[in-house]
């Protein structure tokens, strides 16, 4: 027993040396990356547009941000950051030379741009456009996966639901009418937020309608259909672009309803340009605009307290309420009780002689939800009721249908309501329709487009809706096509399946018009889950899916599991059905090397570790894998690495400690040995 223990004990002596000298292979989960044989999250990170970088200081990230567009100007510590240009024409040499771990790129983005990224070894994420508020929490987890930030990541997507609560209970309170809104995103040439953006998702959650839901995403429309449309209410901005003046002072919307009753409605452009988490002080801002439009009696008061009962103010309108909402409340929970105003202003809860807005988004710390919101005008009286209200207020289930198809209808909206009358104009053209004896009516509609139904009858306010008329509905399928490089075929038909011709079909930022078939054809060379393909056609409902981009396959790296230093070794690439992918791309520590025809790479191993990382265009790249390099002379390391993602100094001299470590113990080892043989 007593030659046994000093046997075992030598075992676990060398095992032990030899463990910490040549490692284990390590595969990263997604987020994380290899770094000195640990998963360690991104430290060195660039933003590509101004909404990722307010979500990564919203989290508390900023201490791992080395590089912002010259757009990021929130918050004001962003404004220090090192500009690498705009986010839709970044300086790619910028960017490499500052060494990130991680980019995170804009769905706007050059993907010629992003492949430079990629083939400088840097790993980049696109963070996509979002067309709701849903979306925005994705892509606030997404970035705080990536940051190692995931429970600041869910505090403030709980802090965002927790105030959208309230915006709700506002509405559900105040919100009496539905307006037809119109945000304007620059005037000339004038473009407009349509469906399918969080803009739009923004109106409808505070109660509006978006005059262009029907068009898809950003667009240019003609002044002709802003004043065809005619909306209630403006959303416009005094950015760069004065768009905001300019619709005030322009002749040709002179005869719009919003610039004649003063509902254009100044809002900082970014809030509501930017999905990230100040969309909650545009939700704020857009309902403020709402209220101030149903009470038309109540002051109105902008970002510097001073009167613009003119409707001309710099900024969102909050109101303060003394009915309806508990007690002397006001709107977005800010305080208006007696010891928290001053001159009639509400002021934030626990402030402390500021009237700015500040609020906290989860345990990251401190971040700045101003820059778009207001001070609140407490108005002391107690006839705080919407203007023009008569005795009696239809129920918005009266003419619940957001939708015609055709353009003749027929609805019965009960007996109580016979002799009712219902107006519908299309496109300047008016005609008037009254109800019979059981409530019946059939509607004849002039045209096809934006319908404005109004309903009358003596003794209830007019209910006031605007529907879509189409022809039918679009429906649009994808009949082949798979993986990447594939030719995709989708086709357009109606509900009936007929074929619709020259139906305009969105894939990928790439616009295409159908056959005589309804059939569209484009082959398409990315990797991506949850690609969308949209269609357009005149008086149709527009229609869009969502389809998945495969890889041609997964790489594997075939490689010996344990060389010895001063070999030459084969690499071979495969997929995942063992069949040799040629011209493939190794990294090996940091160098790129390309394979042959046959898929293969002879190595010569100089280096001590060897860590492999293979990745093919249309192909999944494959896991990040680590050779054992058995050391058995001393070899001086004559390699260099010109490395762009990593310094790997720290690699090798993380190496060499290891060695003297196990020299040390080995050493030791003997020592003891002889001791017990004494």
């Amino acid at each position: 027993m007593r030659k046994i223990l000093p046997l075992l004990f030598g075992i676990f002596f060398v095992c032990f040396s030899f463990q910490i000298v040549f490692g284990e292979n390590i595969t990263c989960q997604e987020g994380t990356y290899l770094k000195n044989n640990s998963c360690v999250n991104y430290e060195r990170v660039i933003s590509l547009a101004p909404s990722i970088t307010e979500i990564i200081y919203a989290i508390n990230g900023q201490d791992n941000l080395i590089g912002v567009t010259i757009f990021c100007n929130y918050p004001e510590d962003a404004k220090s950051k090192t500009k690498i240009g705009g986010y839709v024409t970044p300086s790619i040499e910028k960017i490499i030379s500052l060494n990130p771990d991680l980019v995170f790129a804009h769905d706007l983005t050059d993907p010629d741009d992003i492949k430079l990224l990629q083939d400088a070894n840097i790993t980049t994420i696109i963070i996509n456009i979002s067309s709701n508020i849903e979306g925005i929490y994705y892509n606030m987890r997404t970035i705080a996966k990536y940051l190692g930030k995931d429970s600041e990541g869910e505090n403030l997507i709980n802090n965002m639901k927790e105030r959208i609560e309230k915006i709700k209970k506002v509405k559900s309170e105040l919100i009496f009418s539905s307006p037809k809104m119109a945000q304007i995103v620059e005037a000339d040439p004038l473009w407009v937020s349509g469906g399918n953006t969080f803009i739009d998702n923004i109106i409808t959650t505070v109660g509006g309608i978006n005059v262009y839901s029907d068009i898809y995403r950003w667009q240019p429309v003609s002044v002709e259909t802003l004043i065809t449309r005619d909306p209630d209410i403006i959303i416009a901005s005094s950015g760069y672009m004065g768009e905001y003046n300019y619709i005030l002072n322009n002749p040709n919307f002179k005869t719009l309803k919003a610039v004649k009753n003063n509902d254009v409605y100044n809002i900082n452009e970014d809030i509501i340009s930017r999905d990230g988490p100040r969309v909650i002080d545009a939700l704020e801002s857009v309902m403020g605009m709402i209220i101030s439009y149903q009470y038309k009696h109540i002051p109105k008061y902008c970002m510097d307290d001073s009167d613009c009962t003119s409707g001309k103010c710099d900024s969102s309108i909050h109101i303060c309420f003394k009915f309806k909402l508990n007690n002397e409340s006001c709107v977005f929970d800010k305080e208006c009780i007696c010891e928290n105003c001053e001159n009639g202003v509400c002021k934030e809860k626990n402030s402390a002689g500021s009237l700015g807005i500040s609020k906290s988004y989860g345990s990251g710390g401190n971040y700045g939800g101003g820059g778009g919101t207001s001070s609140v005008r407490y108005v002391d009286s107690s006839e705080n009721i919407p203007v023009n209200v008569e005795e009696n207020t239809f129920s918005s289930e009266i003419f619940n249908i957001s939708e015609i198809f055709g353009l003749k209808q027929t609805l019965n909206l009960g007996g109580n309501f016979k002799e009712t009358e219902i107006t519908i104009k299309v496109k300047n053209e008016t005609r008037k329709f009254k109800s019979d004896e059981k409530g019946d009516i059939t509607l004849t509609i002039p045209d096809y487009g934006i319908a404005e139904i109004t309903i009358s009858k003596s003794g209830f306010k007019n209910f006031t809706k605007t529907i879509n008329v189409y022809a039918g509905a679009l429906n649009i399928t994808k009949i082949s096509g798979g993986e990447y490089g594939n030719e995709f075929k989708f086709k357009v038909t109606t509900k009936d399946g007929i074929p619709v011709k020259n139906a305009e079909v969105e894939i990928y930022g790439e616009k295409l018009k159908t056959d005589a078939n309804g059939i569209v054809r484009t082959t398409i060379k990315t990797i991506r889950a949850g690609l969308e393909a949209s269609v357009l056609a005149n008086n149709y409902k527009s229609s869009s899916i969502s389809f998945d981009v495969q890889a041609i396959g997964k790489l594997t790296i075939n490689a010996p599991e344990k060389v010895k230093q001063g070999d030459t070794i084969t690499i071979t690439l495969m997929d995942e059905n063992k069949k040799p992918v040629p011209n493939a791309k190794v990294t090996i520590n940091g160098v790129e090397h390309t394979a042959d025809t046959n898929g293969k790479i002879e190595y010569n191993v100089t280096t001590t570790s060897l860590i492999l990382k293979a990745e093919m265009e249309g192909y999944i790249s494959s896991e990040q894998i680590s050779v054992v390099v058995e050391k058995e002379t001393a070899i001086e390391n004559k390699t260099t690495h010109n490395e762009t993602k990593k310094d790997t100094s720290n690699d090798n001299l993380f190496s060499l400690q290891n060695l003297i470590i196990a020299v040390i113990l080995i050493i030791a080892l003997i020592i003891f040995l002889k001791w017990r043989k004494k």
